[in-house]
């Protein structure tokens, strides 16, 4: 009698560590999906202001995105953080894979930061097509976290 109860006691045990370990799991793919939706938007958001520098003269506009697109470039390093801190269970490959999501994540910021000084000191249609390239570079680098992130397969 006293071995069910001790096999009773370890099977609640262990239910309760495999519902832990999903609930884990279930957190860590909503943060990376989350993560996934944030790349997209910043990635929609800079090729719209790339089409904007490329069709219009108006820079005031776009001087005026800038300080949303750096919310979601401050938000995406923070998914990143948010899943490398949930991700103790993350195998080699895909810690290295969200290693390489946060060194994009840098360089996105470094792309956003250029493009808002080169905004300020846009005086002719050629510093405008180089601030149209910087946005470019931003939808490029948001696609590539997104991909990686989608890659890690969570």
């Amino acid at each position: 009698m006293r071995s069910l109860w001790k096999l009773g006691l370890a099977l609640l045990c262990a239910t309760s560590l495999l519902a832990a370990d999903a609930d884990s799991k279930a957190a860590l793919k909503d943060t990376a999906q989350k993560l996934i939706t944030e790349s997209r938007t910043t990635r929609e958001m800079a090729m719209q202001i790339a089409e904007q520098l490329r069709k219009s003269a108006d820079t005031g506009a776009v001087r005026d995105q800038i300080a949303t697109l750096e919310q979601h470039a401050a938000s995406i390093r923070q998914l990143i953080a948010d899943l490398e801190a949930k991700g103790t269970d993350l195998t080699a490959k895909q810690r290295q894979q969200l290693e390489t999501a946060r060194k994009v994540a840098e360089i996105l910021n470094v792309f956003i930061e250029n493009k808002k000084q080169m905004l300020a000191s846009v005086t002719s249609p050629r510093d405008r097509d180089q601030v149209r390239y910087q946005a470019i570079g931003v939808a490029q680098r948001a696609e590539m976290i997104e991909k990686t992130i989608s890659k890690l397969g969570l």
